[in-house]
């Protein structure tokens, strides 16, 4: 928490932040950016950081079981190309994520995206390994109520959970007797997921904060569902 009080609160990104990202879409070079990182420093991952400081602080005083660290929590601008035909250096967007360590390793997050045009707020959990899957899977087969009433509870929120298009084709391995239950649609789902678009000027306020903390409360119906079905009532305990 120390290092998180040394952030001052989220300024709100300007022009220049949205402008930078613009025209990096179509500069989409080394030397270009090389020549202009300051600006990509102070526009975008200064406040970034900000952002993530001021809303985890905010989340640990709401006493959220989610937090952000301003260094390990954001993902980097360089895009990893080793293994890719596309060979462009550079992301055209930011993005961060709270989850329960600080540390973008755990499941069940809210992310936030940066992109001109394109921002948005989501939270849930995204391609999460299928041996986390399955007790969630057995705990819809065992209580499908459980699972809608938290459903309802989303909806109810604007917030409605969905696989965010990937979903298998058939039934999973071991779940192939629930192919005619009214649930097996939601076997199928290999992500829950709920999202929330904004236009770009939300994040140019300091209020964006609030936003950010406004959705890890209205996503905690969905996280303490998947974290209870797959790790226990002790996850929620801590």
């Amino acid at each position: 928490m120390s290092e998180l009080l040394s952030y001052p609160p989220f300024p709100g990104f300007r022009d220049e932040a949205f402008d930078f990202l613009r025209a990096l879409a179509a500069h989409n070079e080394r030397e270009w950016f090389k020549a202009r990182k300051s600006i990509y420093e102070d526009e975008l991952k200064g406040p970034l950081e900000c952002l993530v400081a001021d809303a985890a602080r905010r989340m640990d005083a709401d006493n959220l079981p989610l937090t952000g660290h301003p260094k390990r929590s954001r993902f980097r601008i360089y895009r990893d190309t080793r293994f890719s035909n596309d060979k462009r250096p550079y992301k055209t967007n930011l993005g961060v994520v709270f989850d329960r360590s600080g540390a973008k390793n755990e499941p069940g997050v809210v992310y936030v995206h940066v992109e001109p045009g394109q921002c948005f707020l989501a939270a849930g959990f995204y391609q999460p390994a299928v041996k986390y899957l399955r007790p969630v899977r057995e705990a819809i087969v065992d209580a499908p109520d459980r699972f809608e009433q938290m459903l309802t509870t989303m909806a109810e929120r604007d917030l409605p959970v969905g696989p965010g298009g990937d979903t298998l084709t058939g039934m999973p391995r071991g779940f192939a007797d629930q192919r005619e239950a009214p649930v097996a649609g939601y076997l199928r789902w290999k992500n829950y997921l709920v999202r929330r678009d904004l236009p770009d000027a939300a994040l140019q306020s300091p209020d964006f904060t609030e936003a950010v903390v406004a959705m890890a409360h209205a996503s905690q119906p969905l996280l303490r569902y998947v974290w209870r079905a797959a790790e226990g009532e002790s996850t929620l305990r801590a």
